[in-house]
């Protein structure tokens, strides 16, 4: 349970993921006034002091009485610099490996829009892989994101990237339902939150330099 359980959290943490209350409608404008609206204005406040605020919501639900759970999760910071300076790293997950510890293999391919990761941490039990559908995030806009394979298979999210005063806002969401991990929601929702504003204000710093 112990190695699920960092598993997973590895995963939200490389995503910075973003699991999903609130969740801009699908025909919402892609700006910062609708981001606002979205978290509300206390938290709005907080991100524009330069916090990095994140939510999580597990919860367990029964279909036909077969145990499942769900995850609910958002993530959103204003980074220090404009989007087209912010994005030119952000963006290229092949270099991943120079700028986070436990990832030692990184790789895209822009025809699938598959990211290939390799994982190897004293926190885990053994060498991991990570592969996933994100499009390469170039300029402002929306992105959808999918796990379509392995553990959390489809969890589907957004990631958006908007200017807001000549710097970059960035939320994303995501939302997965499925068997139940056998993890307490308390701890899913924990760490799930903590490991993301983790990867977000380190790749915030990455991407903040030339």
């Amino acid at each position: 349970m112990r190695y699920i359980k960092q598993y997973i959290f590895t995963i939200l943490a490389l995503i910075q993921l973003t699991h999903g209350k609130p969740i801009l409608p699908s025909n919402a404008p892609i700006d910062a006034s609708s981001i606002e609206k979205a978290v509300g204005e206390s938290v709005w406040k907080k991100i524009l002091s330069g916090d990095i605020y994140t939510k999580s919501q597990v919860e367990d639900f029964e279909i036909f009485k077969q145990k499942k759970q769900k995850l609910d999760f958002y993530i959103a910071g204003l980074h220090k610099k404009n989007c087209r300076f912010a994005l030119k790293k952000l963006s290229h997950y092949e270099s991943f490996k120079d700028h986070i510890g436990y990832i030692k293999r990184s790789n895209y391919d822009d025809k699938s829009e598959r990211v290939d990761f390799l994982l190897s941490s004293s926190l885990l039990p053994y060498n991991m892989t990570l592969n996933f559908k994100i499009p390469r995030i170039r300029k402002v806009g929306s992105y959808p994101f999918l796990f379509d394979k392995g553990f959390l298979r489809n969890l589907k999210g957004t990631i958006t990237a908007v200017k807001y005063k000549n710097r970059c806002l960035f939320y994303t969401t995501a939302h997965w339902e499925g068997a139940h991990s056998g993890i307490p929601n308390t701890i899913f929702s924990f760490f799930s939150k903590a490991m993301s504003q983790l990867a977000m204000e380190n790749l915030f710093r990455i991407s903040s330099t030339y």
